[in-house]
């Protein structure tokens, strides 16, 4: 059987030379670094940011949408550090966060109008930013959060190199006042949470200053990932030694804290998936460790399976998972070249993306469907990674998928067998996303992003469907590439498509009156 390859549908669609100059002024600083993102959001962006310049573009053209030059307060410029989409009252923006010279600054960026729109100083030096909720008051949209937390108007938590976890009040009941990066407001940060949130809350903003939660007093050790986990209300900490913990939002306690098994590496990024239909009421967190260096670097994937006491569905038909009563370590993937073969030795291996697809089968027609707890009945993790090779000209990438409800059907392993990885593992599928690599080098991928409504399967061969046609490596899904000048658009299909295509031939061959049943296009079925 061959292996899968991606097959680049498109030319590198450049940005503008507009923003590429304007990217291109800081590279001659040491310490500035291109660096760029897919929003992950509905709303079509991407960002790229080097020094203080940050530029959003059209995720799927490459036009250019908004940009903006961060000053600093003295002469040094800030360097954007972490941007995170957030959307509030029919607006669309960014949470950035800049370091400067002495601290960092938390900037609400208004895309509409390029420009921003609130902004506070941070103590220590910013590594994640998560939004938390875009609401407040007595908002349906805030009862899973602790009580103190739904006074406030916009929350995002922040978290620092020295190991602090702040919820800050964005304030978003109040635009009214013109501010940017240089005049930032100051926080007040409340270590215990006060009997009267409100009369605090509006001493503290008549001030001119932002009421903070402090979550996590800081410890020595930087925070390197923040995830807020809706279905489960946890706010996932990951940190620079290997450490994850688990914030409930509305207790504000912490209920787990432990060590990865892949040792004291950072955790760089996490993803959360559900099962389908587990009775146990479990659900899954994806743990990637990397260091994302250029040298020697590792990158490992970790499956934590937890396991709560309840699983209900509330008044806004949302699935929340409540009472943690475990969480371990159930599966792990080294990626960083022991799962295949290598021609030579791995210098470095960098995670590129990772993200989670779910897909829910309409119910609609069953009249116990309104009280129905729904869970995805197609559940797929997609990981991407670049390997370079000492020896070789251009790095290998990679785009994996893993299928949560296959891997239960697999009985559950807790590691990859070598024998499996390419050929007939049930549960994890493999690209070589090479071609775009040859075409676009020596620019550099950024992200990449596959796009939910494209995977799908193809039709299945014969009905019953044979075994294999479950497995991941016959989705067939589209995929676009950001790179540091442009972005191009990609393909991935399955074994299956290929496979249902001969059974096509052979049948109208042998069976001429089936031709018009079977030509019909093969990639348009839909799984769900």
């Amino acid at each position: 059987m061959r292996d899968l390859t991606a097959q680049v549908t498109s030319s590198l669609l450049q940005f503008p030379e507009v923003t590429v100059e304007a990217l291109g002024e800081d590279e001659i600083t040491l310490d500035s670094v291109l660096c760029g993102k897919f929003s992950g959001g509905r709303s079509g962006l991407a960002w790229l940011a080097c020094g203080p310049q940050l530029e959003v573009v059209n995720s799927v053209t490459g036009e250019r949408l908004s940009a903006y030059r961060f000053s600093g307060v003295n002469e040094q410029p800030p360097t954007v550090r972490v941007v995170k989409e957030f959307s509030w009252q029919k607006r669309t923006g960014l949470l950035v966060g800049l370091e400067e010279a002495e601290g960092s600054v938390l900037c609400l960026y208004d895309l509409g109008i390029s420009r921003v729109v609130k902004a506070v100083v941070l103590p220590g030096r910013v590594t994640a930013i998560e939004p938390i909720s875009n609401d407040g008051g007595a908002s349906v949209s805030t009862r899973h959060l602790h009580q103190s937390l739904r006074w406030l108007f916009g929350v995002a938590a922040v978290a620092t190199d020295v190991g602090h976890v702040l919820l800050v009040d964005l304030c978003l009941d109040d635009l009214s006042c013109s501010q940017n990066e240089v005049e930032a407001s100051d926080l007040e940060v409340v270590t215990r949470i006060p009997a009267e949130v409100p009369q605090r809350r509006e001493s503290v903003t008549r001030e001119g200053r932002h009421l903070c939660f402090q979550l996590r007093s800081p410890s020595g050790t930087a925070v390197s990932t923040l995830c807020y986990i809706s279905r489960s209300n946890q706010l996932v900490v990951g940190f620079s030694d290997g450490y994850l913990s688990l914030w409930n939002m509305k207790t504000l306690k912490r209920e787990h804290h432990s060590q990865l098994e892949g040792g004291r590496i950072p955790v760089y990024a996490v993803t959360f998936q559900e099962p389908e239909n587990d009775p146990r009421n479990c659900c899954y967190l994806w743990a990637v460790q990397s260091t994302q260096q250029s040298e020697g670097d590792v990158v490992s994937l970790h499956l934590l399976q937890l396991a709560f006491g309840d699983r209900k569905r509330l008044v806004s038909g949302q699935v929340m998972y409540e009472g943690l009563e475990y969480c371990d370590e159930r599966y792990s993937l080294d990626l960083t070249g022991g799962i295949f073969p290598l021609r030579g030795q791995t210098s470095n291996t960098k995670l590129l993306s990772c993200q989670a697809i779910e897909k829910f089968r309409n119910h609609a027609d069953r009249e116990d469907s309104v009280n129905e707890v729904i869970s995805p009945d197609t559940s797929v993790s997609i990981f991407s990674w670049q390997v370079n090779t000492y020896g070789q000209g251009k790095p290998s990438t990679y785009l994996g998928v893993f299928d949560i409800n296959r891997w239960y059907h697999a009985q559950m392993p807790d590691s990859l067998r070598p024998e499996e990885f390419l050929h007939d593992c049930p549960y994890f599928a493999l690209w070589s996303l090479d071609p775009v690599i040859s075409m676009t080098s020596p620019n550099l991928i950024l992200d990449i992003l596959v796009h939910e409504r494209s995977l799908s399967r193809g039709v299945p061969p014969s009905y019953p469907p044979p075994e294999q046609f479950f497995n991941p490596s016959t989705y067939n899904f589209d995929v676009t590439c950001l790179l540091n000048s442009g972005v191009v658009h990609m393909t991935c299909t399955g074994f299956q498509k290929e496979v249902t295509f001969f059974t096509v031939l052979r049948l109208s061959r042998d069976e001429p009156f089936l031709t018009f049943e079977c030509q019909r296009p093969l990639h348009a079925h839909a799984h769900a």
